[in-house]
């Protein structure tokens, strides 16, 4: 019996040795949504933490108390963070560690929703910082 190799047929072999990861539509926009975001926002926290001295006189000026170094290290770990989640969410090698940065994006969110609460007091509109995280676990549950 002779076995004639096909281009189908090799797509069929490769298709059973290695199946296709499938990620949702929602989490490849999102991902490059957060993506974005995520860039600009390690720009805008790298050159705040570069124009802290600037920013704390201005702050003493208005007789304010400035943000302490702890917040500029702060929003630059968590954009960073956010831009991994973003290219982590566009190369989906596995669906567990997608979800694994959503989850922990998640958390990070609320932790930052906490402090913003606690230090200058909660806003609605502070709920809208929720939106992307869960659409990008929600994404990653879609995807198979």
């Amino acid at each position: 019996m002779e076995m004639y190799v096909t281009p189908e047929t090799t797509y069929l072999f490769y298709e059973e040795e290695h199946p296709m990861k499938r990620k949702s539509k929602l989490l490849h926009v999102v991902s490059i949504i957060v993506i974005v975001f995520g860039a600009l926002a390690v720009l805008s926290g790298i050159l705040s933490f570069l124009m802290k001295d600037i920013v704390n006189q201005s702050y003493e000026m208005l007789g304010m108390t400035p943000p302490t170094t702890l917040y500029y290290v702060w929003a630059l770990v968590f954009a960073c963070f956010e831009l991994a989640a973003g290219i982590a969410g566009v190369m989906y090698k596995s669906r567990k560690s997608v979800f694994v940065f959503g989850v922990i994006w998640c958390i990070l969110v609320v932790a930052n929703l906490v402090y913003a609460s606690i230090s200058s007091g909660f806003s609605f509109l502070y709920i809208f910082d929720l939106i992307l995280p869960v659409l990008y676990i929600w994404g990653v549950y879609q995807s198979e």
